[in-house]
């Protein structure tokens, strides 16, 4: 049985790791397939949004030949940064949300 081939046509090569376990190295490239999907997601709606806006037809075609103004340019890329930036925050390993102050969580346990 020959070699598999990646979907470009390109031939496999080893895994790489950068975890002990390689289960969560898999597990993150496909958080990371989901994440890229979802930001195509997210632009191409971006996109019908401005055609709306314009009074354009949304079709595939008029998808897929879109040329943003230099301002929706800019809106795109700033929307793409931001998803990216809110994406890798998590790998920092810093608190994302303050949580309940100390006293916060007593309030609710009344009887």
């Amino acid at each position: 049985m020959g070699m598999m081939q990646h979907p470009t046509g390109l031939p496999m090569k080893p895994e790489q790791t950068f975890f002990k376990d390689p289960a969560i190295d898999r597990l993150l490239a496909m958080i990371m397939t989901m994440a890229a999907e979802l930001n195509v997601t997210r632009d191409r709606l971006a996109t019908m949004e401005m055609l709306m806006a314009e009074g354009k037809p949304v079709t595939p075609q008029a998808l897929d030949a879109f040329e943003p103004t230099p301002e929706q340019a800019e809106t795109l890329a700033a929307a793409r940064q931001s998803f990216s930036d809110e994406l890798m925050f998590c790998t920092l390993g810093i608190e994302a949300s303050l949580g309940a102050p100390e006293d916060g969580v007593d309030q609710f346990n009344k009887e």
